[in-house]
């Protein structure tokens, strides 16, 4: 039940623009193991939030965020508007939240993840109907103080170099989800779920 609805909201999603396209084939392997599915996902993206720390949640303010590489300009536009907090630029890589039917389920698919440079993954939840809750994470990631309170901390030529590293880290962390969507290519189980097999859709990705 509960992977029929996700299977059916990631679909939705992707009509309405939601879901993150990176991921579509990521998240249609998982779904094609019969013990699997995933829940809320990030191919890896780069964001401006203003916020005293970079981490924190209350009191914080995400004013860009983007999934692919950006340019100079799209931080300056930023810039132009005031500050309220602190202006971070945070890059983080995949984030994807799996779950999975049974722990021998969850080992391997913790094995895989691990083998495919997810190194940050782990168990989150045992759940009584929705499984062995698990999330992948890949340890991806990059933080740049940008500006403070009527305070711009870097002229245009070192907010380039910032950009550049910036996308170069996101790059990282994008070719990893490709490795690990062939380690999931390369360790399909022996019948893959109907729910997916026999959906048009997602035929022409499984191959």
């Amino acid at each position: 039940m509960f992977k029929t609805r996700s299977w059916e909201r990631l679909w939705e999603d992707l009509l309405i623009g939601y879901l993150d396209e990176d991921l579509l084939p990521v998240l249609i392997e998982f779904f094609a193991r019969p013990r699997a599915y995933t829940l809320s996902s990030c191919s890896g993206r780069i964001t401006l939030s203003d916020s005293t720390y970079p981490w924190s949640r209350e009191e914080t303010s995400i004013v860009f965020k983007k999934h692919g590489p950006v340019e100079p300009v799209e931080i300056e536009d930023v810039l132009r508007h005031p500050v309220v907090r602190r202006l971070w630029l945070n890059v983080v890589g995949p984030i994807i939240h799996v779950s999975a039917r049974d722990m021998d389920e969850a080992w391997e698919i913790l094995r895989i993840a691990r083998e495919a440079g997810f190194k940050h993954s782990g168990l989150l939840s045992v759940h009584p109907a929705k499984g062995v809750m698990l999330e992948l994470r890949t340890g991806v990631r990059m933080t740049q103080l940008l500006a403070l309170p009527g305070k711009r901390l870097h002229g245009r030529e070192e907010l380039e170099s910032v950009v550049a590293v910036a996308n170069e880290i996101l790059g990282v962390g994008k070719e990893r989800l490709g490795r690990l969507l062939e380690a999931l290519r390369s360790n399909r189980p022996g019948e893959l779920d109907p729910l997916v097999v026999e959906d048009e859709a997602a035929a022409r990705w499984l191959g």
